[in-house]
């Protein structure tokens, strides 16, 4: 069905609709923000007394069927669980899910404050305020060699613009291998240096290290700023000049493992980090950055963002820009995941070779990496191979590298070591034994060091057909091999947040709370909850956070849908359905109304009832109104203790016709026969927003 769907957009030139993974799958778990954990068992379209609804329905416990109107959506979560064989449904009416998820509110709500707390206070320590010399940074930037992509123009923009704040930027830089993040970090490094202070480049390895000496030796030929590398390769008398150097603020910028983290490392006049792929250092690392480096500029790049700073990211605690932009003439990777066949390994190892390039295999096994490069050598003794790892010393690695870049050995036969940074453009096939064994950040990392060219690049994921993989490698595996688009790794990782879980964003585990409600759940409760502290500058109580989480309940008897006849897909309607459900501004409304109608024709009156509806949700949500009921000729609205209404304008309004109204503490009725549906819905609609032009 959805082949057939994609056919007729190609066919009518539709190319705003993009069908994405389905939005809910029958059988799968979901979450019902008041009755807990369900199945979700298919859409049913009721018709009472001429009135058409549409509902989502969930099996729970017992085997009771809720039906939830489709207008409410936004309710209704699907819910990931590493284990879900362990999953019991939740029984309706049985108050333990409420209690349940008041205490975990209770305890995001605190995390939410926490969260908070740990950005106010780094950003009241008080940080440098840098000024851009607009000429002298013209001039380096017509020394690249290329021109840089409108997505990179905007990421210097956003960096810039926080490092001449007088409080410190921490900054995540998101975008794919090879779209130039370093190039965009060198402009913010020049910035520092220009305004005599030190740079520090943070890498996970000694390798990497090296070359980004060489990229940053290269790029700031022209200056006469000192760079140097430092890690545990560093000799003794090296490593004490250094110490020496960078007291006396005689190295401008010093490029580094784990190593620059050293509280033995004093810095004359330090005044931005640059951390390249923050994926690959453990939590102590970052916490040891987070005690060192509080009132400096912090810049964080990556191509896969691990689910914790996505996060952070997400939910507004950390800045990110995002580059998504490919260089011209990449082409995507193709992408294959098989078992481990020696014949299939053979013909793909002789068809690079054939075409003048050469091979990464990646082999994670130090003990036994003798014997694979023995077993390769008898499989393909036409090739030469070359094996390096992380116990190899810094300069015999760094002769290997050297001479598989001058094409001198065929096979680089290695370990994940060059899964950071490395850049053969010559090199345009990837094999991965074990890739099972692998994260799904790692895998995009480890695919990322090919297709630097215009040659087609190919990466084959290898399993052992010996044993079993288990569920979630599989679906990292499936993942990998079908997001193959330039630019897929923030997808991925979103993905990836969901496979592993939300991650500890205190360093404190809220892995109870996530399995109890779910991942997604967490998230929007985290994400609400933070919001809002924000909103109200900390002063939130809990009580009013609580209330947040209910949504308008409208009762008006009308037939408000999408139907069947209309969008036949049903994964097509679930999935507007939800987008209409979270709509909570009508810009965003008119640009769902015009898509729809741009891609299935003039919209059916139904459909008309259904937008009206949502436009009468969201201007509810913006007065404080609880729930709006309308039955034969009364219509009842009941308005939050927290609104906007202007009852001076209210009490006017009633006086002109008063026994068409009725006021009972929080209610408000008023009564008419309405001629249709669409009589009714503008009515209230045209009411709700003079509520708004008259509010208090």
């Amino acid at each position: 069905m959805k082949k057939k769907i994609e056919k007729k957009i190609e066919k009518n030139n539709f190319s705003k609709l993009i069908l994405k993974k389905k939005i809910f799958q029958k059988n799968q778990l979901v979450i019902h923000i008041k009755y807990g954990i369900g199945k979700y068992i298919g859409l049913s379209t009721l018709n009472n007394k001429g009135i058409i609804t549409e509902y989502f329905v969930i099996m729970y416990a017992n085997q009771v069927k809720l039906y939830v109107p489709v207008t409410s959506l936004n309710l209704i979560t699907s819910y990931i669980h590493p284990n879900i064989l362990d999953v019991s449904l939740n029984t309706l009416g049985n108050k333990k899910w409420l209690t349940e998820c008041k205490k975990i509110k209770k305890k995001i709500y605190d995390t939410a404050v926490q969260l908070i707390n740990t950005k106010s206070h780094r950003s009241l320590k008080k940080g440098f305020s840098f000024k851009k010399n607009s000429f002298k940074y013209k001039n380096f930037c017509d020394q690249c060699l290329y021109a840089i992509t409108d997505d990179q123009k905007k990421s210097v923009k956003e960096i810039i613009h926080d490092m001449k704040k007088p409080t410190p930027m921490d900054r995540l830089l998101c975008g794919d291998v090879g779209f130039g993040k370093t190039e965009v970090a060198m402009r913010a490094a020049f910035i520092a240096l220009d305004n005599n202070k030190q740079v520090a480049l943070l890498v996970p390895t000694t390798l990497l290290a090296q070359q980004h000496y060489d990229t940053f030796k290269n790029r700031f030929s022209e200056y006469k700023y000192k760079i140097d590398t430092y890690s545990r390769f560093t000799s003794s008398k090296k490593e004490k000049l250094i110490k020496k150097k960078i007291k006396q603020g005689l190295i401008n910028i010093l490029i580094g493992t784990h190593k620059i983290l050293s509280k033995y490392l004093i810095w004359k006049n330090l005044g931005l980090l640059i951390i390249d792929e923050e994926h690959r250092f453990g939590v102590h690392h970052k916490e040891k950055i987070k005690e060192l480096y509080i009132n400096i500029d912090v810049l964080t790049l990556t191509a896969t963002p691990i689910p914790r700073t996505l996060n952070m990211s997400c939910l507004g605690i950390r800045d990110m820009s995002i580059i998504s932009t490919p260089p011209k003439k990449r082409l995507k990777i193709k992408t294959y995941v098989n078992y481990f066949n020696p014949q299939t390994i053979r013909k793909v190892i002789l068809k690079e070779l054939n075409r003048g390039g050469q091979v990464y295999y990646i082999y994670n096994m130090i003990k036994n990496i003798e014997e694979k490069k023995q077993y390769l050598s008898s499989l393909i003794p036409e090739a030469k191979i070359q094996i390096s790892h992380g116990k190899i010393h810094s300069n015999d690695l760094y002769k290997i590298m050297y001479d598989f870049l001058n094409k001198k050995f065929d096979i680089l036969l290695c370990t994940t070591i060059i899964d950071t940074g490395i850049n053969i453009s010559n090199v345009n096939t990837m094999i991965i034994e074990h890739a099972d064994k692998f994260g799904l950040s790692q895998l995009h990392q480890l695919r990322g060091r090919i297709g630097r060219s215009e040659k087609q690049a190919y990466a084959f994921f290898f399993i052992s057909n010996k044993t079993k993989i288990n569920k979630k490698a599989e679906k990292r595996l499936n993942l990998i091999e079908s997001f193959t688009t330039l630019g897929s790794g923030f997808t991925l990782s979103t993905y990836d947040s969901e496979i592993r879980g939300v991650g500890e964003l205190l360093g404190e585990n809220q892995s109870g709370h996530i399995n109890t409600i779910g991942i997604k759940l967490y998230k929007k409760f985290l994400n609400q909850a933070i919001h809002l502290i924000l909103k109200n500058k900390n002063k939130t109580p809990f009580k009013e956070l609580s209330s947040q989480y209910t949504s308008v309940d409208l009762k008006l008897n009308v037939s408000a849908i999408l139907p069947e006849n209309y969008i036949n897909n049903i994964n097509t309607r679930l999935m507007y359905y939800k987008k209409l459900s979270c709509i909570k501004k009508n810009k965003e409304l008119k640009k769902i109304k015009n898509e729809i109608n741009n891609l299935f024709g003039k919209l059916p009156r139904y459909v008309k009832n259904l937008f009206l509806l949502t436009k009468i949700k969201i201007l509810s949500e913006r007065i404080g109104i609880k729930k709006i009921q309308f039955h034969i000729k009364k219509i009842c609205i009941v308005f939050c203790k927290k609104n906007i209404l202007n009852t001076n304008w209210l009490y006017r309004e009633i006086i002109k016709k008063p026994k068409r109204w009725k006021i009972l503490k929080n209610k408000l009725y008023f009564y008419k026969l309405f001629i249709n549906d669409k009589d009714l819905l503008i009515w209230i609609k045209n009411f709700l927003q003079l509520i708004i032009e008259k509010r208090d």
